[in-house]
């Protein structure tokens, strides 16, 4: 039975004897296998205590308790059930989308992108300092600091080695991450509290209260479409709920964003919404649509001095000033200042602005289909003949470009192409 200090109760050994909990053997005092799982007589057997040994226990058993379950979910081992999505302000980003529809019911399954406005939690670093669990450390690659408390120890299945984890504190947050301990001495290094203090509080200055999150949910009709869920992801699916701000309640599965183009690839769900600049050209090079960035700016296909080019259309002149250090072909005509994709390299001089200034919306619904390339032939070194071929004489060679010119015989009737290569 290994001993552990809890604050306040001076002798945990003592509390669970006096609760019937322990058993001598030939070994010592143990806690039986069968009592260290039986949670609801541990909470029977507390209530034999005084008041004060028994708030001391149960709130060491309650943050060991929390300690696993956020252990659990920061793996993916844990499938809690429903979760609630909690936020000061939901609100659905775009129009439902109809990704699957059942063959049989014609039951719908619908995604939905959520625009989520959650409240931030950072981690204060005079909370953290005044704990006493907490240490600091320094990351050995980009000279950040993290503070980390010990948790709890856990046994590898397959060796049945016993390692103990440390939970990771950042300004941003805590406990956003768990680490062994030789992770932790090989990443980090410990240094004393003051010497994180100044760089921790100007990244506490640095957190906004509120942040923006995005949020993909699948609803309506899941079961239809389980099974191809489950091969995206082997830790369990996450079933939510929430209510927007209109009052719409929705519930189903969060996915994540790098699950989207593989999922709607699977079911035949395009974006009207063109994302790589790749996708931009496609569009604009389709029948002359033009595609809308924010910032009021404007792709589309312009015919200039009889030539086909990508006009890029600033509205602003910030943006103008931009575009000039970008390396584009710019040209002053009738005073108005224009710029062009230069058609060597369009996709590297359009993947920067839309960097700045992604797509949001395009003339047309759908994104057209890739055209075929043709490959050009490059031209390759000159072939050396086998030494047995023998190169004809000169005189059989000007027969026969007469021959092939003419397409007559010779004299005797044979044509000289036949004679030559019957020699």
């Amino acid at each position: 039975m290994r001993g552990c200090e809890i604050e306040v109760l001076e002798d945990p050994k003592q509390a669970l004897r006096d609760m019937g909990l322990v058993r001598n053997t030939d070994d010592g005092e143990v806690v039986p296998d069968s009592e260290k799982t039986n949670i609801p007589r541990f909470l029977n057997r507390l209530l034999s205590l005084e008041v004060d040994r028994q708030n001391a226990l149960f709130d060491h058993f309650y943050s060991t308790f929390l300690e696993t379950i956020e252990y659990l979910k920061q793996n993916g081992k844990l499938d809690d059930g429903m979760e609630d999505l909690k936020a000061i302000s939901v609100e659905i980003a775009e129009p439902p989308r109809v990704l699957h529809s059942d063959a049989l019911t014609s039951a719908r399954t619908n995604y939905y992108k959520l625009n989520l406005k959650v409240a931030t939690k950072p981690a204060r670093y005079s909370e953290l300092s005044e704990t006493g669990v907490h240490q600091f450390f320094q990351d050995r690659r980009d000279g950040s600091f993290v503070a980390v408390r010990r948790t709890l120890s856990h046994t590898d299945p397959e060796t049945g080695e016993r390692y103990q984890m440390f939970s990771i504190s950042k300004p941003q947050g805590r406990n956003l991450s768990y680490i062994r301990e030789s992770e932790l001495n090989q990443k980090y290094r410990i240094i004393p509290k003051t010497r994180a203090q100044k760089w921790w509080l100007q990244e506490e200055a640095k957190i906004p209260p509120f942040e923006d999150k995005t949020v993909h949910l699948l609803s309506g009709a899941l079961l239809p479409i389980w099974k191809y869920l489950k091969t995206l992801s082997r830790d369990a699916l996450n079933i939510v709920r929430t209510t927007t701000d209109d009052g719409t309640r929705l519930v189903g599965v969060k996915i994540s964003e790098e699950w989207l183009r593989d999922l709607f690839r699977h079911f035949g769900l395009r974006s009207d919404i063109p994302a790589t600049a790749p996708e931009v050209l496609r569009i604009v090079d389709f029948e002359n649509n033009t595609v809308h960035l924010t910032g009021d700016i404007r792709v589309k296909t312009t015919r200039f001095q009889g030539r086909s080019l990508t006009e890029i259309c600033p509205s602003t002149f910030e943006q103008i000033r931009e575009f000039r250090g970008m390396g584009l072909v710019n040209i002053v005509q009738n005073g108005k200042q224009r710029f062009f994709l230069p058609e060597w390299s369009p996709n590297s001089y359009l993947e920067p602005i839309l960097a700045l200034y992604p797509p949001k919306s395009s003339d047309i619904d759908f994104l057209p289909e890739s055209q075929a390339e043709f490959q050009t032939f490059e031209k390759e070194a000159p072939i050396e003949f086998p030494g047995w071929m023998i190169e004809p004489e000169q005189s059989s060679i000007s027969s026969l470009v007469v021959a092939a010119t003419n397409n007559l015989p010779n004299r005797n009737g044979v044509h000289v192409v036949n004679k030559l290569f019957t020699m």
